[in-house]
Parts: structure tokens; sequence; C-alpha cells
């Protein structure tokens, strides 16, 4: 399997993406992952997951963000998302 579907099944099991999001379509490709994984928020909702209390969920944005137009999402990461 390759490494990016693994990526997506794994973010299935963290319970941060539905068990049928597209990511595990037969017929997927690895932009489907990375248009997932584009704004940050996805990144968000993992962390706190794997580490409860470690970031507010509250202090997230979930409204989809223009990634392309953006790109500052990473600095949003050393502020708790």
């Amino acid at each position: 399997m390759e490494e990016w579907r693994q990526c997506g099944r794994w973010l299935i099991d963290c319970k941060v993406l539905p068990p049928n999001h597209r990511v595990v379509w037969p017929s997927a490709v690895v932009f489907d992952l990375a248009q997932a994984l584009r704004d940050g928020v996805l990144l968000c909702q993992l962390l706190h997951n794997l580490s409860p209390g470690s970031i507010d969920l509250k202090d997230i944005n979930f409204r989809p963000q223009m990634s392309q137009v953006g790109g500052g999402w990473m600095a949003g990461l050393g502020r708790g998302c």
C-alpha cells in the first residue's frame, strides 16, 4: 500500500477523518490527502486527539480556508493552532 494511503487510513483510525473519506476510495489520489491537510485544521484535531488538552479546540477556526492564498497556518501551530 502506498504511504499516502496508509497515512489516510491512520488519520481515519485516529478519528480525524470520517471512515468513508475520499482518501480511502479506490479512485483516490494523493491530491485528496493534500486537500484534507491543506489548512492545518485536521492537524490541530489530530494533535488534540493524540494529546488531549494540548490545545483548546475553541481556538481553532473550523471554517474552510483558502490555503492557496494564505499558507500561514504553520505559524498557528506555535500559537496552539
